[in-house]
């Protein structure tokens, strides 16, 4: 009786290994670890470093915090190719490719290298050269009273010519702005004047007395 009892304690205890071994077995078969100690270039472990790794085709990832002894673990990895990346303040980014074929623990030494200030200065300002098409010379009341007209007459074609660069008067008193007359145009208090204004052929204009503002402007 007691040899039977034997027999059987040692067939359930040989059933019972059996079977953890084959769960071990089960578990390590397709997988492996990753694991190592993050230090400085003084060799100090540096503690709160954030470890990832990755493996792109699967989506898979995963991401661990070195302890306060600068070590970071990864258990059940599955057997492939994966980026490590390390980052800690302070410090630069640390990149490395791993292998994991075995259920031998991958083990990794990373020295971190001292990060270097980095300041961003942003300016901003308007472009220097308008892009407009387009110039122009305001007259105010101001310049009315300064400028040498000819006559009352020509009052409006004198402020032109006088002040407005690049306009000129031909010798029946036209003024002729930069440009082709289709081109130029005044402007009397606002109210476009298109026409040219001159001594034999006008637009009717007031005299200087009664504008506050005259502008002149042409094509380039």
């Amino acid at each position: 009786m007691l040899k039977r009892l034997s027999i059987c304690a040692v067939f359930v205890l040989g059933f019972v290994l059996l079977l953890t071994a084959g769960a071990v077995k089960g578990q390590t078969g397709n997988s492996g670890s990753i694991e190592g100690v993050v230090t400085d270039p003084s060799g100090g472990v540096v503690a709160g470093a954030t470890v990832e790794i990755s493996y792109a085709v699967s989506g898979f990832h995963r991401e661990a915090t070195t302890g306060s002894d600068g070590s970071f673990k990864f258990t059940n990895v599955p057997f492939n190719s994966y980026h490590l990346a390390v980052t800690a303040g302070g410090f630069e980014n640390y990149t490395h490719d791993v292998d994991v074929r075995s259920a031998v623990p991958t083990t990794l030494q990373i020295s971190l290298k001292i990060g270097t200030a980095v300041q961003t200065v942003n300016v901003e300002a308007k472009d220097l050269v308008e892009n407009e098409s387009t110039f122009h010379t305001d007259i105010d009341r101001g310049l009315f009273d300064r400028l040498p007209l000819e006559s009352a007459s020509s009052s409006v074609s004198s402020l032109v010519t006088l002040a407005a660069p690049g306009a000129v008067a031909d010798s029946n008193g036209l003024v002729h702005a930069i440009g082709d007359h289709a081109e130029s145009s005044f402007s009397v208090d606002g109210q476009p004047v298109t026409d040219q204004t001159s001594k034999v052929f006008s637009t009717p204009a007031p005299r200087p007395p009664n504008l506050a503002t005259r502008r002149a402007w042409s094509s380039r």
